[in-house]
């Protein structure tokens, strides 16, 4: 009877080792050659967040990120507008400001932290958002507002979903 419970434990641990730790260290790394972006934000949640129609979406992966671009016709309008999305690794988030000869916005209400510039070479207003541990995204509109209510879309869609 002994060997029997001792067997009976070996085969079940207590619950507590069942369950992985999750708050140990940061999230694995994401594979950005095979990350699809338009799947991980889906063009309807871009759409919304402009109360327009979503007309197509463009996937595009490298081995260092991965981008997404979104074709939504707003509201009054015939001809769709064009939202970009780039998801990368966290590190990139602190080693593009070094690169950017733009004037800098903090945005507060982004995870842990943002900022936005216009970009002088396409003309585009361009929000970086970092969430420590798992990803830094860009988001690139025509205007800050545009370019903001990409980036709320993306935030929301990433982390703060309701279960």
């Amino acid at each position: 009877m002994t060997s029997l419970l001792l067997l009976a434990a070996a085969a079940f641990p207590p619950a507590s080792s069942q369950t992985p730790d999750r708050s140990a260290g940061p999230q694995p790394g994401r594979d950005y050659a095979t990350l699809n972006v338009c799947k991980l934000v889906p063009g309807d949640a871009i759409a919304r967040a402009f109360g327009g129609k979503l007309a197509e979406v463009r996937p595009f992966s490298d081995k260092s990120f991965s981008r997404c671009v979104y074709f939504i016709v707003p509201p009054g309008r015939d001809k769709p507008l064009g939202y970009v999305l780039y998801i990368q690794p966290p590190k990139d988030f602190e080693e593009l400001k070094k690169h950017i000869a733009e004037p800098l916005t903090t945005l507060a209400g982004l995870e842990d932290g943002a900022y936005m510039f216009r970009d002088k070479g396409d003309g585009r207003f361009k929000i970086h958002v970092l969430k420590r541990g798992d990803l830094m995204f860009q988001a690139t509109a025509d205007t800050a507002e545009s370019a903001r209510k990409v980036a709320d879309a993306v935030v929301t869609q990433l982390w703060r979903k309701a279960p």
